[in-house]
């Protein structure tokens, strides 16, 4: 990797937080472990974390709105706790039938946040644990995409034929449909990227 990055984009359940099928109960939240530390470190570096998640469980009528709402409340208050700061979240509530324009992998999420937030992709990494989320990052252009191996992650490294996972974080050969990394953990990819810091520069002002 030799761009600039300071914009990352998360997928929430399985990347951010841990996979709970349908998470409609803020006691459930629990962050994927291994996130504080590179977190603040990226933070500081000048990066920008924001959230990109698909809820179909809303339009499945599988829990409400204030479901929803209370379970990204506590999800900010555990990382508050942690120093941990978000920028902003973009969320598609439909379900996959619905043929909306922000359900992941079409890019409506992305063309909220880059306008609101005047972001580039270019400087972006996306990261998630779905082949949606890495066709999301492709489709808009990202500098890398990231495939972590929690939540769905193995099952869909498995699904798209990538080489076994040797280290913490690797290079995938490039082929289309394929992530550029895989990683363990969004932990240990936001690891790598402090380790990289002088490729890591502050958002344009």
């Amino acid at each position: 990797m030799n761009q600039t990055i300071n914009t990352i984009l998360l997928d929430r359940d399985g990347t951010l937080i841990e996979e709970q099928h349908y998470l409609s109960d803020p006691k459930q939240v629990q962050l994927i472990p291994g996130l504080p530390r590179p977190w603040r470190l990226l933070t500081k570096l000048g990066c920008r974390f924001f959230l990109v998640t698909n809820q179909s469980g809303l339009g499945r009528g599988y829990f409400t709105l204030d479901d929803y709402e209370r379970v990204h409340s506590q999800l900010l208050s555990i990382l508050a706790e942690q120093e941990m700061t978000l920028t902003d979240t973009a969320f598609c509530p439909h379900a996959p039938d619905t043929m909306c324009d922000c359900r992941k992998p079409l890019p409506g999420l992305w063309h909220t946040l880059s306008v609101q937030h005047d972001l580039c992709s270019q400087e972006t990494v996306m990261i998630g644990d779905k082949k949606s989320d890495i066709d999301f990052g492709l489709t808009i252009g990202c500098a890398e995409t990231v495939l972590v191996h929690t939540g769905h992650g193995q099952q869909e490294a498995k699904k798209l034929g990538l080489p076994p996972l040797a280290l913490s974080v690797q290079k995938c050969p490039a082929k289309l449909g394929w992530p550029t990394v895989q990683a363990k953990s969004l932990g240990d990819y936001l690891s790598h990227l402090v380790q990289n810091r002088v490729l890591v520069h502050a958002h344009r002002i």
